[in-house]
Parts: C-alpha cells; structure tokens; sequence
C-alpha cells in the first residue's frame, strides 16, 4: 500500500485554534501543516482542537468528496452521463471498470482515518500536560474522532469488502506499511463495539450553535452510524433499538419539514432541523465535486439524472411528490439534477419546470450524510426484514406523507395492510430510500446491502440496475450483464497501485479472473 496513504509528513499542524474571535465555520477549514513535529504540537486542548478540526477538513477536499459520489451514485439506477465527459467516469459508467481507474484509490479516506488514529493516539496525553484540560472533553474529542473514521471506514468496507484496517497512526518511512485486509464482517463488528464505547460520552448538541451541532458529530450521529452497520450485519433489533433513540431522545431534537420548505430548507440553506451530520461547505471551501458531477451555473455535469418515470411509470412517485419535483428537472431531453445544485421558489407544484429552478448554489451546499429520514428509513427496513409489516410501513409513512402534501395522511397503510407480503414491503422500502435519497450518495450501497442479504446479484440487476444500461443508455443488454452479474463484481476493484505496494492485499476475485473487465 503506498505509503502516503497512512502518512501524514510529519504531521502536526502549525494553525492554532482559531479562536473565539474567528466564525464557527473557520474551524472546519483548518488545514494540516508539516512545520511542527509531534513532540512539538501536543501541549494543549487547542492542539487537539486543531487535530480534530484537520479531521473534519480532510473530509472536504475534492478526492473525498468525489469518492462519496463515484462509490455511491455512479454504478446505481439514479444516474447515467451527462453533457460533459470524463474518461474514467465513463468507463464506470458504461460498466467496464477495472483496477487502473483512479477512482480505485482509496487514499482520500486512509488520509482522514491516519488523522483520526493520530488524535485518539496522542490526544489522552494532553490531558496530562493541560491540567484545564478535561475528561470529558477529551471525550468529547474522543468520540468525534472515533465517529469519523468510522464513518470512512464503513465507507470503504462497503465500497471494497474486505480492507486494510489499522488504529495507530502512520507517521513516518520506518513504519511497516505492508497491512494484510480484514473481513467485511470482522470490520463492523469492530467499528461498532469502538463506537459503543463512546456513544454516551459524546457531545449531545452544541447549545445554539447550529453549524457545531449539524457539521460536528454528536450523540446522534454516532447512534446513526451504529445503526447503519447494523442493518449491513443483518441486526435487525440493535437497528431498530439505535433508530428509537434517534426518534425519541430529546436532546437535539430532530423534526421533518414541511414540503413546501423541505428542498431549499434541507439542501439549499443546509444545517435544517431535520439533519443530523452533514459536511460544512461555504464560499470559502466549496463543493466542487458537487459541482463537476451535478452541474454548474451553465448545467455542466458529468452525471444526470437516469428518468425513473420512464422506468418506473407514474405510480411509483404517485402523483406530486415533492422529491420529484426538487430532485431534477427536464430540459430538451436531459434530466438535469437539482438536488445541491439548485433551489427553486416555485409554488406551481403541478407545472413547475426547467426554468423555475434560478437559485444557484455555487457549491456552497452542504453534503448530508446522515438526516432524520435516514432513521426512519433504516428502521422500515429493519422492520421489514422481521416481518413486521404494519409498522415497516408506519415507518415508510413520514417520509412518503411529507411528500405527498395532496394525500391524505397515512395513505400508504390503506394500500399496504398487514396482510400485504414481506417481499412487497421489502420493495417498498427500498423504493422509497430511492425516492427520499436521489443523488445523496446512498442509492448503490442500498442495492449492494440487498444483494448481500439475498446472496445473488439476479434481482436486483434484472429489477433495478440493467433499466438505466438498457432504456437510459441503449447498452447491450449481454455485455453489460457479462460485466455486472456476478456476486464479486458489485465491489470496486483495488487499484492497482495498492496492489504493487502492499504485497499483502489480494484483488477482488471478480476483477482477478475476468479477461473482459480487465481492459479498457
């Protein structure tokens, strides 16, 4: 594995803390510096601050944040090419991936858990050195860092399988870089019983300050977590038992807003009521992965929107469903996306067009990860999975309720009684992850959780992914299955960089033995 990617030079940052003097966003812009040596850094609380500010920072830089996008939309049913192109994008895209695609690399993220292993390293001995330091900040700290590499490492499992997973920091060219992958399995069950350790000690809200409290990660961001890697383990009660304390603990509260506020409120203004971790973005530190993929002020994109009414028929959004409306919008036969890249103030939720969406947000758009919706969703589908129909669907009703303002209040449990079978509830459910979460990054990992539990890529490639190959980018319908239908080829192959490096690391089997996928 190359070197850089547990590395950090010699790590330390020369930026203080900014200070109460400085906005509350300037602290997630702090960036590592190589001036200061460790020795030199770790004296105080500020230092720490500053390590785990450098944390949060890591996770905006444009490889993080274009990785968050590739691994999670780009091989989904949402999307397919846009008006611009990219050569590598394209090869993703058209389903002829192999390990040379930069988009293999895994860096970006080894980067931010290397930060992560170092604060959790270095910071309890601050504490002994900064007699106003406290434990429980230092727990606070703690469990921040804890949070974010989760986070990372969740996402690499996820993308890859099975990983290379380490908890001390990389520091220098003496350290053994040669590090052998954990099983998909033994990584959660690891992230999980580390995050179970500082779930009560974590920062539950931060007062009044609304960017702290949404950008930073508190008690119910890590709950959140927990119970996303349950749902992958195939725990369904912890699940459900984590998704209850997100949905009735009162400390910083959560509620969904009202449709007519809910895109531009959500998405637009970002840090809303209903958020629970998003990454802070300004005018500063924009998005430009958001902005590359989904489209500038001139609609310049690598990506648009796959056109789920030709897929699915009018049904599946059931009339005006305000996510169809706010998530993308014709234009001379292109789909363009809207979500982080446009508001809209349009009150014509019948007719709203093209044109109606003029408020650019240039980038400065937070990115999500996790939102109340999340909690309610991930318990539908923990419900479903215990055969518990009736509040599976209770579950799907906020989300669907808030946007369907023309229907009636629990329409869905008239449609779906608990007489209705489990297979159709499971489709439900993951219907309406896709309808609530269009391009947040989410959609590819839900059908990868699917395939895993079912243990066979036929139902959700036949149902789902080959339409947007088929209909959306007339493909042939043999090629792209002999590229996509196999249990192996629903991970990312390890670049072959990682490979060259780390002796230790073994190719995904997909990627290893077949001739076609291994050329472009």
């Amino acid at each position: 594995m190359k070197k850089y990617i547990y590395k950090i030079g010699a790590f330390f940052l020369s930026l203080p803390f900014l200070g109460v003097t400085a906005s509350c966003d300037d602290w997630f812009g702090i960036m590592p510096q190589s001036e200061m040596v460790a020795e030199d850094f770790w004296k105080d609380e500020q230092d720490v601050k500053s390590a785990v500010g450098a944390c949060y920072r890591a996770m905006l830089e444009d490889g993080f944040m274009r990785r968050l996008i590739v691994w999670g939309e780009l091989r989904s049913d949402n999307v397919i090419d846009g008006t611009t192109t990219d050569t590598e994008i394209g090869y993703i895209l058209n389903a002829n991936l192999n390990e040379s695609n930069s988009y293999c690399k895994w860096s970006d993220f080894y980067t931010v858990i290397n930060y992560c292993n170092t604060v959790i390293q270095n910071a309890p001995m601050v504490r002994e050195r900064d007699a106003d330091f406290t434990e429980e900040d230092l727990n606070h700290y703690l469990a921040e860092a804890k949070a974010i590499r989760a986070f990372c490492y969740f996402t690499l499992a996820r993308t890859f399988r099975d990983i290379p997973y380490i908890e001390t920091p990389y520091v220098d060219d003496t350290q053994r870089f040669q590090v052998g992958q954990t099983p998909f399995e033994n990584v959660l069950d690891t992230l999980i019983r580390d995050l179970k350790t500082v779930e009560n000690v974590a920062v539950t809200e931060y007062g009044e300050n609304t960017t702290y409290t949404r950008g930073r990660v508190t008690q119910k961001a890590i709950w959140a977590l927990i119970a996303d890697m349950s749902l992958w383990k195939g725990d369904y009660q912890q699940c459900v038992d984590y998704c209850d304390k997100i949905l009735t603990t009162t400390t910083n509260p959560l509620s969904l807003l009202p449709a007519a506020s809910y895109f531009n409120s959500v998405f637009f203004v970002g840090n809303s009521d209903e958020s629970i971790w998003e990454l802070q973005y300004d005018n500063n530190t924009q998005n430009s992965a958001v902005r590359t993929f989904y489209g500038d002020n001139n609609h310049s994109c690598l990506l648009s929107a796959f056109s789920l009414e030709t897929a699915n028929g009018t049904e599946w959004w059931n009339g005006v469903d305000m996510r169809r409306i706010g998530a993308y919008a014709e234009n001379s036969g292109t789909y363009y996306i809207e979500k982080y890249v446009y508001a809209t103030y349009s009150t014509d939720y019948e007719d709203i067009r093209f044109s109606d969406f003029s408020s650019y947000i240039n980038g400065e758009g937070n990115w999500i990860i996790y939102r109340l919706a999340d909690a309610y969703l991930m318990k539908a589908e923990a419900l479903a999975e215990q055969g518990d129909v009736v509040r599976a669907v209770d579950m799907v009703s906020y989300t669907y309720d808030r946007a369907h303002p023309n229907l009636d209040a629990g329409s869905l449990k008239s449609q779906y009684t608990a007489s209705t079978p489990q297979a159709t509830i499971r489709d439900l459910v993951l219907d309406e992850r896709q309808r609530e979460f269009l391009f947040e990054g989410k959609r590819y990992f839900d059908l990868v959780r699917r395939m895993r539990r079912e243990q066979t890529t036929n139902n959700v490639v036949n149902n789902y992914i080959l339409r947007k190959y088929t209909s959306g980018m007339n493909l042939s319908q043999s090629t792209v299955m002999s590229k996509i239908n196999d249990i192996n080829a629903i991970y990312m192959p390890i670049h072959q960089d990682e490979l060259r490096l780390n002796q230790m690391l073994e190719q995904n089997p997909f990627y290893e033995t077949s001739d076609d996928i291994s050329k472009n």
